[in-house]
């Protein structure tokens, strides 16, 4: 532990850091993704452990309302996306050890949860076809999960690497959106970076008008995306290194980026972006 935070410390002493906009609620203190809704509303949700609530937030990151979602239990939600008919897509699939046989996603309605404080959700559940071993060897720890958006009437997972040695690969998966029991479908792999997961592991995604945007612990990511294929286009680098696993693409173009607060390292801050193009 304090090998990790002298290396925070490092990484802190010799990078700008990224002014905060606003603290964030105790409230969503272990926030895991948002998504918006429209031009002045988010919805939240907090990790692992937690009430199986979604917050909706004003733009500022106040919260405006808290939802309870009635037949399901926070396993690990770790993102949160939305379609063009108006649902709400959960993703409880957090899977550190690569060990969980009851992956899901919960979809619900964002109009429920815009105007009532408990709604229900319907359920896709699904499994990774190429995962033969719960958990399954160390090099093939590749089913652990915490960035999905919507796409072309499909479902985008991107996954978190935890391989030993590391490689960085996130693998795409896809998966319909009508409620059911699925195998999800693998596209392709992204290398993010072969240092550690520090860096180099996703913690959320969001897809946006033909662009992809990966979010790691200390930068996010840009591609352009078209059909379902994604070509790196620049990334940025954000200092301190901290547990952010929110990324939300607003229609201004801008990121709003919120991490976890944690006595380590900080955070519980929510970050407002505007992307350069100049390639970091």
């Amino acid at each position: 532990m304090r090998n990790l935070a002298l290396f925070f410390a490092s990484i802190f002493l010799v990078s700008a850091a990224v002014p905060k906009t606003t603290r964030l609620s105790k409230d969503l203190k272990e926030i895991s993704g948002w998504v918006f809704a429209n031009d002045t509303t988010l919805i939240a949700h907090n990790d692992s452990g937690n009430d199986p609530k979604l917050f909706v937030l004003n733009l500022d990151g106040s919260i405006r309302n808290k939802v309870t979602i009635l037949n399901a239990d926070n396993i690990d939600f770790e993102d949160i996306t939305l379609d063009q008919k108006g649902n709400l897509y959960v993703g409880d699939f957090g899977n550190n050890k690569n060990q969980r046989t009851n992956l899901r996603i919960l979809k619900v309605s964002l109009k429920k949860v815009l105007n009532n404080e408990n709604v229900e959700a319907k359920f896709i559940d699904f499994s990774y076809p190429e995962q033969t071993g719960f958990p399954p060897k160390l090099n093939q720890k590749y089913f652990d999960c915490e960035a999905m958006s919507f796409y072309n009437d499909s479902l985008y997972l991107f996954t978190k690497c935890r391989t030993e040695p590391f490689d960085g690969k996130c693998f795409v998966y896809t998966l319909p959106t009508n409620p059911g029991t699925y195998k999800a479908t693998k596209k392709y792999y992204i290398v993010i970076g072969k240092r550690d997961w520090l860096r180099d592991a996703v913690t959320a995604a969001d897809i946006h008008d033909g662009k992809l945007y990966i979010l790691t612990y200390n930068r996010f990511i840009t591609y352009t995306f078209e059909n379902g294929k994604a070509k790196y286009k620049s990334h940025q680098t954000l200092f301190p290194i901290t547990q952010k696993e929110s990324l939300a693409v607003h229609s201004s173009g801008k990121i709003y980026i919120a991490d976890e607060r944690q006595k380590l390292v900080g955070g519980g801050n929510m970050y407002v972006i505007k992307p350069t193009e100049k390639r970091q």
